[in-house]
């Protein structure tokens, strides 16, 4: 979904505003588990609602606009939507990353990724007798302990779902759950 300004209308301005506006150290935890203030030029630019004079009203929106739209097409503020935030999510689903507060917070309790589906690019038998399974997305994720299983295949599915204590468990096709671990290509 890209977004674009059209004209000099305060009201597309205005809902452009409300738009999620994503800005990494802005979004960082704090200490206390609090997320931090927007952006200021997210910020700068809702103040212009709360001016009386049309006019100068519709400048303010003008300028804050144009700003906003410099700082995105210059990667400074990334905006995204809620369908672009679960697919960010989908695709950092399994990673070990440090515990911050990314896409506006811990969000909606739907947002939130326990599980994927997809359907294996390619698999391989490591020396170690452990598989590792490519995802048709690109992720990659190697079985963590040897169990027996029937060889994973290009195009079957898999699920893989959060454990217990961090872990992950796969299941192929409906088949017996192993212990799989995110690797970083």
């Amino acid at each position: 979904m890209s977004i674009q300004i059209i004209g000099k209308r305060p009201a597309l301005a205005l809902s452009l505003g409300i738009a999620l506006v994503l800005n990494a150290p802005a979004v960082a935890a704090k200490e206390d588990g609090a997320i931090a203030a927007p952006p200021a030029i997210y910020t700068e630019l809702v103040a212009c609602k709360n001016i009386a004079d049309a006019e100068q009203r519709l400048a303010c929106f003008d300028a804050k606009v144009a700003a906003l739209e410099t700082a995105q097409t210059n990667n400074e503020v990334v905006i995204a939507d809620r369908k672009q935030v679960r697919e960010a999510r989908r695709g950092l689903f399994g990673l070990s990353l440090p515990r911050i507060k990314l896409f506006g917070g811990d969000g909606d309790k739907d947002d939130n990724v326990n599980q994927i589906e997809a359907n294996i690019a390619s698999a391989q038998k490591l020396r170690s007798g452990k598989w590792l399974i490519k995802l048709d997305d690109g992720a990659l994720w190697q079985q963590t302990e040897v169990k027996s299983m029937r060889r994973p295949k290009s195009g079957d599915s898999i699920v893989v779902k959060r454990g217990s204590l961090g872990s992950f468990v796969a299941k192929v096709n409906d088949g017996r759950a192993f212990k799989v671990k995110r690797i970083v290509n």
